[in-house]
């Protein structure tokens, strides 16, 4: 089985760590990794500013809900984000009393454009997101950090799919004031997996020591699920292409026994409270284990992408400038979505959809998180057409799957 959404990073490795802490419950919570793994990020991501400080969270949408109370903006203060994005991003600014205004986006790197943030920058606008789709830099993000600063809007760059480390390298980081902030997220589809888990990354070392102090731990019952998470997809994983591995996973869920990635209050449209916690230790030691084979993974990453990107460079009027880069996913624009995953399907192989709507997930009612529909034709056109390929997998697997494509006229 070869999955772009289900637990596209986990190895045995990762299960073993998880089945040893269910054994281990007084690490759950606190713990002597709360400390180092804060050390271990800024050395990965090659964060080298001594001024910056990471602050960890049980969810991204926990980041970004903290960060916009603490901010203390009038009531209906404008967040401007890019459509094309997800409801973890836009419940937190609903939640806190602030009005999304969607952006349309580019289509190359698929983040914001420039030109369009232009016409929607008000007196009210006080806060912008810039979402790093797939991992890309985007486009303009020179020229959107330059007019942020000069309209004196808090920057929130949005990591959550993948960064360039170059980012906070000298030669980049003049872009970086005490006004931005950057947001990690560890979520189970995402580079770094801790099954939930995210980081928020300050200059304003006051605020970050703020941010979590009145928040609380998740309950034990919740920390067991997200142990049992790894092995249990491990599982359903190595057996799915016997048939077992299909009959475990609908077991599981039936009985509750898999945590929700998105919640059921979230696809109604309401910011879940549950998931505003604390980063508990349990889910570090999680985290750590990845971190441990984080390179090898990301030049695996690299690797994959550059094969998908030598091929349809060729093949597809496609625009998408990738070489060398570690891609969360592998974006491609096709008119004939529904027979390639049809197709993929069959042999296992579940390619992604990431976005299928401009504020996903699909059934999420756009009126409750405030998009009007034709405001973002770009977006709203791309989201029609993208499917995303995973890129960690073998050559061989990689291989299959352009071969799907190519069949599939």
């Amino acid at each position: 089985m070869i999955s772009t959404d289900f637990a596209p990073n986990e190895t045995w490795s990762d299960a073993w760590v998880s089945i040893k802490l269910l054994f281990q419950p007084w690490r759950w919570k606190k713990g002597k990794e709360m400390s180092s793994i804060q050390k271990d990020l800024l050395s990965q991501f090659q964060i080298t500013n001594n001024k910056l400080q990471i602050t960890l969270f049980l969810s991204g949408r926990s980041a970004l809900y903290n960060l916009l109370q603490s901010l203390k903006l009038p009531n209906n203060s404008e967040v401007l984000i890019q459509a094309f994005t997800c409801e973890a991003v836009v419940l937190p600014i609903i939640e806190a009393n602030l009005k999304p205004i969607y952006v349309d986006i580019e289509t190359q790197t698929f983040s914001m454009d420039s030109s369009q943030l232009v016409n929607k920058v008000t007196g009210n606008s006080k806060v912008l997101i810039l979402q790093h789709t797939f991992g890309l830099t985007p486009k303009y993000r020179k020229e959107i950090l330059i007019f942020a600063k000069e309209h004196n809007l808090i920057v929130i760059e949005d990591l959550a799919h993948g960064f360039n480390p170059q980012l906070f390298s000298p030669p980049n980081s003049y872009l970086l004031t005490p006004n931005s902030y950057s947001l990690l997220s560890f979520g189970r589809s995402k580079a770094l997996s801790s099954v939930f888990g995210a980081a928020l990354i300050s200059s304003n070392r006051q605020l970050a020591n703020k941010l979590t102090s009145h928040l609380a731990y998740p309950s034990y019952l919740f920390i067991f699920k997200c142990l049992l998470y790894k092995p249990l997809v491990m599982l359903i994983k190595s057996t799915y292409d016997i048939k077992i591995g299909l009959i475990l996973h609908k077991l599981f869920k039936s009985i509750n026994l898999l945590v929700l990635e998105i919640s059921e209050s979230e696809k109604g449209g309401k910011f879940d409270q549950l998931l505003n916690k604390r980063l508990p230790n349990g889910l570090t030691v999680l985290l750590e284990n990845q971190l441990k084979k984080f390179a090898i993974v990301q030049q695996n990453r690299s690797k994959i992408t550059n094969l998908y990107h030598r091929h349809f460079q060729k093949t597809i009027n496609y625009k998408l400038q990738t070489m060398n880069s570690p891609l969360l996913r592998y974006p491609l624009l096709v008119e004939n979505r529904n027979l390639i995953l049809q197709k993929a399907r069959r042999q296992n192989i579940f390619l992604g959809k990431w976005y299928d709507q401009v504020v996903a997930p699909k059934d999420l009612d756009l009126e409750r998180v405030e998009y009007k529909l034709g405001s973002c034709p770009v977006a709203e056109g791309i989201g029609k057409k993208i499917i995303n390929l995973p890129t960690n997998i073998t050559l061989k697997k990689a291989e299959e799957i352009v071969n799907i494509l190519n069949d599939v006229k």
